[in-house]
């Protein structure tokens, strides 16, 4: 049996295959995540410029003079495109022994399951922001080298501070106040609206230290492991205060939306409050390439995948967690 006559059908139709496989499971990356695909480079940037500040309001009518001042940068973040990949092979003698119809099935099971495996790939890849966001000597998946460039390199965000940080590690914006956006504490009315004043009230200031309304820019959710499903359910599914006999309307009842993700499992404890596709973008660098050839040492015929992935923290004043690991 020859390479074309097992491989051709393949190559014309893998891609098929393979988006099928991945449209039909579903993720919480395009959920979480403001996404955007990209066709050209090796990596991404966001430079923030430090906002406009509030109009002075004048004193008298005939007082029209403008006071003047020069924009400057804020923080720089930056996404590296990361290769993922996987290959199968099936050795000379399996090819020429099974069946032809049964080798170009193996195959395309195969093929249509990286589509699967793709999906949860990126929710892996993506769920690592959160998992060891609070490190506080940070996490490889931060880094960002490509090449020459070493744009990140102190496994930490974009200021050079976890993405979660506690009150005993406090961030300093470019104005000169300071902030943090992780408490240490377990999942239930009364914490859940502490943080969410931490991230909407205390962290909803500019890089100037100016007030800004952080709670309107999106979908608030709170999102958490499975373990954490009854906590989050009665935290804000239930109209009045859980175990209250007077029956106290709970404050939080419908605030945010819940949003459980299997992915941070290994962190029973840990639970995030956020703006749905503000502060965080996911990458994903073109279309996965799937090549079908034979290795002319061995005879084995194979097959490979690859694609690229990455993703970026450009703003800590969307998000806050709480039990986040600190290591």
């Amino acid at each position: 049996m020859s390479i074309a006559n097992w491989a051709k059908g393949l190559v014309e139709n893998s891609y098929d295959f393979i988006i099928d496989a991945y449209d039909a499971t579903k993720g919480k990356v395009d959920e979480i995540y403001e996404t955007k695909t990209k066709t050209q480079g090796g990596y991404d940037q966001r430079t923030s410029w430090i906002a406009a500040g509030v109009l002075e309001q004048k004193t008298g009518p005939d007082d029209m003079n403008v006071t003047y001042r020069r924009p400057s940068e804020g923080f720089s973040a930056y996404s590296v495109y990361r290769n993922f990949t996987d290959g199968v092979a099936l050795n000379l003698t399996e090819v020429e022994d099974m069946p032809k119809n049964k080798a170009t099935d193996l195959i395309t099971d195969h093929v249509k399951s990286w589509g699967v495996k793709m999906r949860t790939t990126e929710d892996r890849f993506a769920a690592s922001l959160f998992r060891r966001g609070g490190f506080t000597e940070g996490y490889a998946d931060f880094n960002a080298v490509y090449g020459s460039n070493n744009f990140v390199t102190n496994s930490l965000a974009y200021d050079s501070k976890p993405a979660f940080t506690r009150a005993d590690n406090l961030r300093t914006s470019k104005g000169g106040g300071t902030y943090h956006n992780a408490l240490a504490v377990g999942l239930n009315v009364t914490s859940l609206g502490t943080l969410y004043d931490r991230v909407f009230v205390e962290n909803a200031y500019d890089e100037r230290d100016e007030e800004i309304e952080t709670a309107s820019m999106g979908t608030i959710a709170l999102v958490f492991p499975p373990q954490l499903r009854r906590a989050a359910t009665q935290a804000v599914e239930s109209e009045y205060l859980p175990g209250v006999d007077t029956n106290d309307v709970n404050p939080l009842y419908k605030a945010c939306k819940l949003v459980e993700w299997s992915l941070l499992r290994a962190n029973a404890t840990a639970w995030y409050l956020g703006v749905l596709k503000q502060g965080i973008t996911f990458y994903r660098r073109g279309v996965p390439q799937i090549r079908f050839f034979r290795d002319e040492d061995s005879g084995a015929y194979k097959a490979s995948a690859r694609v690229r992935y990455g993703w970026m923290f450009w703003n800590f004043r969307f998000w806050g967690g709480s039990n986040v690991p600190l290591s």
